[in-house]
């Protein structure tokens, strides 16, 4: 902490560092918080896309195992038609010899596994668009940002935020 005295003998001055602007403060917690997410989202949509090649292949080996697609439409929870086409497009498999038990098991697993990750993505999808109203709110980031930064359109981001309470924004970041 510095403090001078001027040439004319009028007093002193304070020298040192400038309270920062709480706008500016809360936009760069913001930008943060939504770059987060976002890295949050994109690897929740790369777990889900992983986890969906697995399904699909679990369903297709008991289809070619010789399970009915019946069965294997109510175990998955995907209409026949879907279990089907799932099981045209492997078409190099062969018999793994499992018994349908087994696979029943792992389908179900698999099941639950995506449904988790799909809860994990909805609770993100939330958490962002709280702060992206926070953000309209405060005025700190016009819309263009906001969108560079969450990665969906001005448009969306509007009809998102629209009635939403805003996030309180954390002092960490």
């Amino acid at each position: 902490m510095a403090f001078t005295t001027h040439a004319d003998g009028g007093g002193y001055r304070y020298r040192g560092k400038r309270k920062p602007d709480t706008a500016a403060v809360q936009a760069d917690r913001i930008r943060a918080q939504l770059r987060e997410e976002r890295q949050r989202l994109s690897f929740n949509a790369s777990s889900i896309r992983s986890l969906s090649v697995r399904l699909n292949q679990q369903i297709a080996q008991a289809l070619c195992d010789g399970m009915k697609v019946t069965r294997l439409a109510g175990a998955a929870e995907l209409s026949r038609w879907a279990v089907r086409t799932i099981g045209l497009s492997s078409e190099d498999l062969f018999p793994s010899g499992l018994p349908a038990e087994q696979h029943l098991a792992a389908i179900k697993e698999l099941k639950l596994e995506l449904a988790q990750l799909e809860q994990s993505k909805a609770v993100l999808e939330g958490r962002r668009a709280k702060l992206l109203a926070t953000a309209r709110r405060l005025g700190v980031m016009d819309d263009y940002e906001l969108a560079a930064l969450s990665g969906l359109q001005r448009e969306a981001i509007r009809k998102m935020t629209w009635g939403l309470q805003p996030a309180p924004v954390s002092k960490a970041g």
